[in-house]
């Protein structure tokens, strides 16, 4: 067998078990917040700090923040879980509200998703989403309302990823 053959031979092997060896895998993504997320407006721009590992409402009054996650361009579901890491560093407990937005097919029919979490102080805690639709979110996006002393940590989402093609 000549080596042009032989190298011919070898690719579509490798073609074949690619194809054999297609599967979906669940994919776990951690994004830092100061990474994701900004504050909703210019206004609150003077009482977000964007720590290292958290993005902080450090004024006296609530604050938005707004955080975005990828999505896959083909607008297919993609996102199977969605999670955001909150903190207070204050002395009370605090209510944090979160809606998470998914833009849905071309963004044309966002839905929205509202949360309510105690965050007790000086402790972190999590929202979570999971969609109904067992094939997950397209376009998540989040928004927040934080009082004085609260943050973002993180955000996670959980996504399936087709490998092997």
């Amino acid at each position: 067998m000549k080596s042009s053959q032989l190298a011919l031979a070898t690719l579509a092997t490798a073609f074949a078990c690619n194809a054999a060896m297609a599967a979906p895998i669940s994919r776990t993504e951690l994004t830092m917040a100061v990474a994701a997320c900004q504050s909703a407006l210019p206004v609150f721009d003077g009482v977000i700090r964007k720590r290292p590992l958290a993005v902080q409402n450090e004024g006296t009054s609530s604050a938005f923040m707004t955080c975005g996650l990828e999505g896959v361009f083909s607008a297919q579901p993609h996102s199977t879980f969605i999670g955001i890491g909150l903190l207070n560093t204050g002395t009370q407990a605090v209510t944090v509200n979160c809606t998470l937005v998914d833009g849905g097919n071309g963004f044309a029919a966002p839905e929205y998703f509202p949360v309510s979490r105690v965050v007790q102080p000086g402790s972190t805690s999590e929202i979570s989403w999971s969609p109904e639709d067992p094939a997950g979110f397209i376009y998540p996006a989040i928004s927040c309302n934080l009082a004085p002393g609260t943050g973002i940590q993180h955000l996670a989402r959980q996504f399936m990823e087709e490998i092997g093609n």
